[in-house]
């Protein structure tokens, strides 16, 4: 989210500068002229993060070569609007190297031409549905990012850890072009980023469930992208139908008859993104034994949506529309009057009291929270970084939309769930029930109840909590109780959040200094091991460099047994994979010496246990391992000994060793390769076999 959120304002300016603007005319809904290319944002964002996921393989390497011939076409058509045709040729091109190179098709048994011909389609029609329904701001970018939420948590019920990955990858990079494109957008995806969606999006689903193989499985993504796909059918079928192309624009899309209806922006992405939500559920829910009931339910959920547009006219739609809308806007009215209120000055007061509530919260909980690990501190950080730059950029480009409530609300929903997990919400009771009060209070008082009006923002919001609770196995209970209490938190700060209240940005720094001030006791133990003399007691450590340097003193004395505690405390506290590099050396070494002096008590069970602990943590280092044992195998089997069944050590057999070693690496590479690191799975086997080979040498 930060990269797209750091790369959208600069191609905003460039787009401007140069001229690659979305021009108003009788088929658009804007009526000013909006910088094109934000989806190159999109795409930069997703680059970079797969670069640093560094899974290298023909069948992620021909996502990466497929997307960017989707983007360099999608680029050509928002700067020189190319005939459809090339289009379509940049997308076929694009899905024969998914096809042939990363050999990702459909198995459903049949014959192979059918299943490539219907792969094509797959990828054809999904890029294509959600390219045509990139008809108003943030519609598109949040039917995807909902779609990417489905995929992301049906890859991690598989245990597919690297595509989950990839998918909250474009989650976050959807997420920070989201910040500008949400009504009133500052900026379009243009084609480059509608077709890079939706082509993403049919790759991934197909390499998802591409593992299952059954007819059922590949219907699955259907069910989240179901509404741009029935709105693609719709089109193409009237365009044939008037003599049009197929891929020709128009503005008879499903969310262009509901602007005729006079619903407002809002109300259609709140109806669309509910929709979707509501099928990207049933998508994860129901697996491939009950895959046929969510098809009905989506089937059922969409013709009905359908017909009741077709007959809209028949009970007066437009009007009923039209009646709500004018009663929504006197209420909004009545909010906008607010300074003139002679209640105004006890309305202040009750936000300062909501504010102060609020901080004393988050400090009653950084007090109860004592230890702190480094993905936490760096999720904090980011996430005020975040914030910041959403605040500051809202200033700069003059953006009013309800992003930074949306990051508000999930913030105050984990803290909500530090609460339930830990078994303190009777000790925050009176807390919750000052807000509740405080809220119903300023109900009555300034009679207004504009901001208790759900958002788009807040349908993602639920949405994407309730997902990946599902991802999480977190009980119903908490997961219903844990939203409960962060409404009763949430609702009391919106009205303060919104800029209508002219001290929100003090609000919302102050929200951030205590954020960032939560883990003080983290900082002065960073601070006092970084500046003072370490000792040996690594269970109260927080800083990467006094593990180091417990490790390699234990290391030096021999203690390799307390060395592997050190290591794996700190793997327990750092989290992110990018900060446990820092001790892959010191593991390497411990681990390979473990291993070494078990075989040679003759003890393989606790050598092998070993080994299979190291692989848990590292196998991305399987080489590395393997460079410290292979002298001490290369000795033993280079002994002159005519059979080498006869060699042992510690009286264990070596072949029943190396057999022993390449079976616990080889059932490793399965693993890896099960959660998607293919390259890692192919190294443990290259290992394994290396391994094998020591006998013969």
């Amino acid at each position: 989210m930060f990269l797209s959120l750091s790369f959208i304002p600069v191609i905003k300016v460039l787009s401007e500068y140069y001229g690659f603007l979305d021009i108003p005319n009788e088929r658009k809904v804007h009526n000013e002229k909006i910088p094109r290319l934000g989806g190159l944002g999109i795409f930069l964002s997703f680059l970079i993060c797969f670069y640093m996921l560094g899974e290298f393989n023909s069948v992620t390497l021909s996502l990466i070569a497929g997307a960017t011939i989707i983007v360099i076409v999608g680029m050509w058509d928002d700067i020189c609007n190319i005939r459809p045709r090339y289009k379509l040729l940049g997308q076929i091109t694009a899905a024969t190297i998914i096809i042939f190179y990363g050999n990702i098709i459909f198995k459903f048994n049949a014959p192979q031409f059918l299943e490539i011909i219907i792969t094509y389609m797959w990828i054809l029609g999904v890029t294509n549905a959600v390219n045509l329904i990139d008809g108003m701001d943030g519609l598109a970018s949040g039917l995807a990012l909902i779609g990417f939420v489905a995929l992301g948590v049906a890859a991690s019920l598989q245990g597919n850890v690297y595509f989950t990955t990839l998918c909250f990858v474009m989650v976050g990079s959807i997420l920070g072009f989201l910040r500008f494109n949400l009504p009133p957008a500052v900026i379009f995806m243009g084609d480059t980023g509608s077709l890079f969606l939706g082509f993403t999006i049919s790759v991934l689903s197909l390499m998802i469930s591409y593992k299952s193989g059954t007819i059922f499985s590949v219907l699955i993504p259907v069910m989240f992208v179901s509404i741009p796909v029935f709105d693609t059918f719709l089109a193409i079928f009237r365009r044939l139908s008037k003599g049009m192309h197929p891929f020709s624009p128009d503005k008879e899309h499903l969310h262009h008859r509901l602007l005729e209806l006079h619903f407002e922006p809002k109300q259609i992405l709140l109806a669309f993104y509910s929709l979707s939500a509501l099928l990207g559920a049933v998508a994860v829910i129901f697996n491939n034994k009950n895959v046929k009931y969510g098809l009905i339910i989506v089937f059922t959920v969409a013709y009905v949506f359908l017909i009741l547009l077709k007959i809209s006219h028949l009970f007066n739609l437009k009007q009923i529309v039209l009646k709500i809308n004018d009663k929504i806007q006197n209420i909004k009215d009545l909010a906008v009057k607010d300074k003139t209120d002679s209640n105004f000055n006890f309305i202040s007061c009750l936000n300062y009291i909501i504010s102060g509530i609020t901080y004393i919260f988050l400090i009653a909980i950084a007090a109860n929270k004592t230890s702190w690990n480094y993905a936490e501190i760096i999720t904090i950080l980011i996430f005020a970084a975040v914030v910041s730059m959403s605040i500051w950029l809202s200033n700069i480009l003059s953006i009013k939309n309800d992003f930074i409530n949306f990051l508000i609300f999930w913030f105050l929903y984990y803290c909500n769930l530090f609460i339930i997990s830990n078994n303190l919400a009777k000790d925050f009771f009176i807390v919750y029930c000052l807000l509740f009060l405080l809220l119903l209070l300023k109900l009555m008082l300034k009679k207004r109840v504009d901001f208790l009006f759900i958002s788009p923002m807040e349908i993602l919001t639920i949405y994407g909590l309730f997902m990946i609770n599902l991802m999480n196995d977190i009980s119903i209970t908490n997961n219903v109780l844990t939203l409960f209490l962060t409404m009763i938190m949430y609702y009391p700060n919106k009205a303060i959040l919104t800029n209508r209240y002219k001290h929100y940005r003090y609000h919302i720094a102050f929200l951030l200094i205590v954020l960032i001030s939560m883990p003080y006791s983290f900082y002065y133990s960073f601070y006092k091991e970084i500046t003072g003399e370490y000792k040996i007691n690594y269970k109260g450590y927080v800083s990467p460099i006094s593990y180091e340097k417990t490790a390699n003193e234990y290391i030096k004395e021999g203690e390799y047994e307390k060395a592997r505690d050190v290591i794996l405390e700190y793997n327990k506290r750092a989290g992110f994979p990018i900060i446990q590099k820092l001790m892959y050396g010191q593991t390497n070494k411990i681990y390979a010496k473990l291993i070494l002096n078990e075989l040679t008590k003759g003890n393989i069970t606790g050598s092998n246990k070993y080994l299979e602990e190291y692989l848990k943590m590292h196998p991305e280092t399987i080489f590395e391992l393997y460079d410290q044992i292979k002298p001490f195998f290369k000795q033993i089997s280079q002994l002159k000994i005519e059979k080498s069944e006869d060699i042992k050590i510690s009286g264990i057999p070596l072949n029943k060793i190396v057999s022993t070693y390449s079976e616990t690496i080889r059932k490793a590479g399965l693993k890896q390769i099960q959660k998607g690191y293919i390259t890692q799975g192919k190294a443990c086997f290259k290992v394994a076999s290396l391994i094998n080979g020591f006998p013969t040498e």
